[in-house]
């Protein structure tokens, strides 16, 4: 029986976990730990990284941080992992397969992956759709139809790309007109993801941006005012987008927040977001919110199962058709 490997691959990390194995961390070959490199560059090295570390024989579940689809092992890009769209449709699968045929590869988009353990352990009987959110070094959104137990993408593999869309936002200019990653500005990511908040930070004018941002935490539980301003705005978008989903869709029912940014902060995070849906603004707001928020604590929801899980059939990926 042959070895089975999980991978997670982010902006930042890339977790790999060999069988039962404790879980190894490597710095990713991303756009955010090598600006300069080229997409191609930083594609060859990941690849070369993954094949590196598969055991001979084996298959690998690999949860991966950018758009993609599933079915045909194809990326279209990530901010965070290459700067953005990719100059062509990256065939992934098949550069892994090339790598290294003896290895069977299976491609899990990580908020896929997520969404899958998140709903493994926190989804109940009776919920009906249940989305993720990831807050991290991107911004993604999946959502689970559970009275089917698929998770529905379109034609191209894709479903909640949020992070780049325009932020809603109180922020002033200086704020709302940062670039993100992919190379837009405005962007939901631009403003709420781990690499932005230095930049949210000095956009605002905040004195020692960078240390107000390492300490956030620690200096909201010390109510800095500097510290509450900068959480209340790099939380605002994501309160908004997730308003947007309480108020567009009648049968979601639980919605789970993970990622780096999110799960670090975890407690003044989930305060913060609290608070900011918790705002009355018209009758649309005025019944009781039936709509579960959860914030995730460090480690609570491991992408690397939830790849395995989406690639045995758990929790499958169901791809729309043109007509």
């Amino acid at each position: 029986m042959s070895t089975r490997t999980a991978v997670d691959v982010g902006g930042t990390w890339l977790r790999i976990r060999v069988g039962d194995s404790a879980v190894l961390r490597h710095p990713a070959p991303s756009r955010i730990h090598h600006p300069h490199r080229e997409p191609d560059e930083l594609v060859a090295s990941l690849v070369t990284t993954l094949a590196e570390h598969a055991p001979p024989d084996s298959t690998v579940d690999v949860s991966c941080g950018a758009a993609l689809d599933e079915e045909l092992g194809i990326a279209y890009g990530s901010g965070p992992l290459w700067g953005g769209e990719l100059p062509t449709r990256l065939p992934l699968r098949t550069l892994l397969e090339q790598a290294r045929p003896d290895v069977t590869w299976n491609l899990v988009n990580d908020v896929t992956a997520a969404l899958a353990d998140a709903v493994r352990q926190l989804a109940r009987p009776t919920d009906r759709r249940v989305a993720y959110l990831t807050v991290s070094s991107g911004i993604a959104l999946r959502t689970a139809d559970l009275t089917a137990s698929v998770i529905d993408v379109d034609t191209y593999g894709l479903q909640g790309e949020v992070g780049h869309l325009r932020a809603a936002t109180s922020a002033p200019e200086a704020v709302r007109s940062l670039e993100c990653l992919c190379g837009g500005t405005g962007h939901i990511a631009a403003l709420c993801a781990g690499p932005a908040i230095p930049r949210v930070a000095a956009a605002l004018g905040l004195p020692e941006p960078a240390a107000v941002a390492a300490q956030l935490s620690a200096r909201v539980a010390a109510d800095d005012p500097d510290a509450r301003t900068l959480l209340r705005t790099i939380v605002e978008p994501i309160a908004e987008l997730v308003r947007t989903l309480r108020t567009t869709d009648p049968l979601l029912d639980l919605v789970v927040l993970g990622g780096g940014v999110a799960e670090g902060l975890a407690e003044v995070y989930e305060t913060e977001l609290t608070a900011q849906l918790a705002e009355v603004r018209s009758y649309a707001d005025a019944g009781p919110a039936e709509l579960r928020v959860r914030v995730c604590r460090p480690g609570h929801i491991d992408p690397l199962a939830g790849a395995t899980a989406v690639a045995i059939g758990r929790l499958p990926v169901r791809k729309g058709r043109f007509r």
